[in-house]
């Protein structure tokens, strides 16, 4: 296939999650003749890949269509919208948006070369089964041969008051461990350095499945593959990480010193309502032992601002739980209510302007604390993969192993693991300067990093 009909371009809403669905959905198009386009002007099929989980999220999609309009520019292009707001609304994405075609789901992604053609002729809804829908075994095209992120679970059979993605995404559904550890010594031996695991909740792997796993033995099984560097996972439910987990880390070398545990509030009561099945004491004594367990651990949470019938006594313990447990670095959010969900139900709304008035608070006190651990990381050597290049002043990014952001002068070789010497601590990101190139493997895409 050649000319601009055949030219794809894909644009990400959401989570990690997401941007491994759509490096099949890459891979499925190129299988079928398609070509990478490098912008959205360019392309002839451009796919919006989304999210669902906050309303601003919906928001953003719903401009980038608005934006779009039947111009010259425009006239020929199919416009297709995947991911979780797609499995959500369906159909009625194209009776809102005179500019899309096609909406389909991941359960249909190998029928998506069909979909597009059919999508010519008229608009075209195809979702399959979210309860189905697993996508491991179809064509993949990463954006990077250093990392890769392998799913060990799709769905979630958590049902938080507030998350509407068991609705989107299905029940959790684990992959048999031979599959992935497959998985990571194919990636391994085409040059991966680094493997993240994903799942909603990385800690249930295995209960759904007939044979007797854990995620502490998936873990160690990947952490032993030969020629891998490192090994990090996303995300862990508080209530279910175990010490076999944290025992796993501490012993392999090549899981990284990084655990993200979002425990979203820090209020006994609000925890109940949003139904996470554990209390703030639980919280104290977890990352106590985790910190205790694996040395120089970065610890790094979630939390909700605005939940229904969140008191200032309610938010108080939170801004507590912060001050004393010191995560590294925290994502903040305000609270978006979800139609359908059991908290959408709740009473007790707490205001726009009081949400926005607590959602200051917290980053004002978690900006500082953030700063102060990386300031302890100054004059310290540390070990990063190198990602891609910053947005802003041309220095190259990366990773270190605490996950944290380092930018690096200097020119170095892409995708490789480098030793760099940290001189200074920002808001949110370290500098320094490469001391040693520690594998010099390339990648063949590299990609504009942007933290996030």
């Amino acid at each position: 296939m050649s000319g601009q009909n055949h030219c794809y371009f894909i644009r990400n809403f959401g989570c990690q999650m997401n941007v491994h669905d759509s490096e099949h959905i890459a891979g499925v198009l190129e299988n079928a003749g398609y070509e990478r386009a490098d912008s959205v002007e360019q392309s002839g099929l451009l796919i919006f890949n989304t999210c669902c989980v906050r309303q601003s999220a919906e928001d953003r999609v719903w401009g980038n269509l608005g934006a779009l309009n039947l111009t010259e520019g425009n006239r020929g292009r199919i416009v297709a919208v995947c991911g979780c707001m797609a499995q959500r609304h369906g159909v009625e994405i194209l009776r809102r948006s005179p500019v899309a075609n096609l909406v389909f789901g991941m359960d249909a992604l190998s029928r998506l070369p069909e979909l597009i053609e059919e999508s010519r002729r008229s608009p075209v809804c195809d979702l399959g089964d979210v309860s189905h829908a697993t996508i491991d075994c179809l064509p993949a095209i990463r954006g990077s041969k250093a990392q890769a992120w392998i799913p060990v679970s799709h769905g979630c059979d958590n049902r938080c008051a507030y998350c509407v993605v068991p609705m989107v995404r299905g029940a959790q559904r684990s992959r048999a461990m031979s599959d992935i550890v497959d998985e990571v010594e194919r990636l391994v031996g085409q040059g991966a350095r680094e493997i993240i695991l994903l799942g909603q909740n990385v800690n249930s792997y295995g209960r759904d499945l007939e044979t007797t796993v854990s995620f502490a033995g998936l873990l160690d099984a990947v952490a032993s593959v030969e020629g891998i560097r490192r090994v990090k996972f996303e995300t862990s439910h508080p209530r279910d990480l175990t010490h076999e987990v944290l025992e796993v880390m501490a012993r392999e070398p090549h899981i990284c010193e990084y655990l993200h545990l979002p425990v979203q509030s820090g209020s006994d009561r609000v925890l109940a309502a949003m139904n996470r099945g554990y209390g703030r004491d639980y919280c104290f004594e977890l990352i106590a032992r985790a910190r205790k367990t694996v040395p120089e651990l970065t610890v790094t949470t979630d939390i909700i601002t605005g939940f229904p019938g969140e008191t200032e006594d309610d938010f108080a313990d939170t801004l507590e739980l912060l001050r004393e447990v010191e995560f590294d670095s925290a994502y903040l959010f305000i609270y978006s209510e979800r139609e359908g969900t059991p908290a959408s139900l709740l009473g007790g709304n707490v205001s726009i302007e009081e949400k926005h008035r607590r959602f200051d608070k917290l980053a004002r006190l978690q900006e500082g604390i953030t700063a102060r651990s990386l300031e302890k990381i100054v004059g310290h050597d540390v070990e990063v993969l190198i990602e891609g290049f910053s947005k802003r002043g041309g220095f190259l990014a990366g990773r270190a192993r605490g996950h944290q952001v380092v930018l690096l002068s200097g020119d170095r070789p892409n995708g490789c693991l480098a030793r760099a010497n940290i001189h200074e601590a920002g808001k949110r990101t370290l500098r320094g300067k490469v001391v040693e190139v520690l594998d010099g493997q390339t990648v063949d895409r590299l990609e504009r990093f942007e933290p996030c």
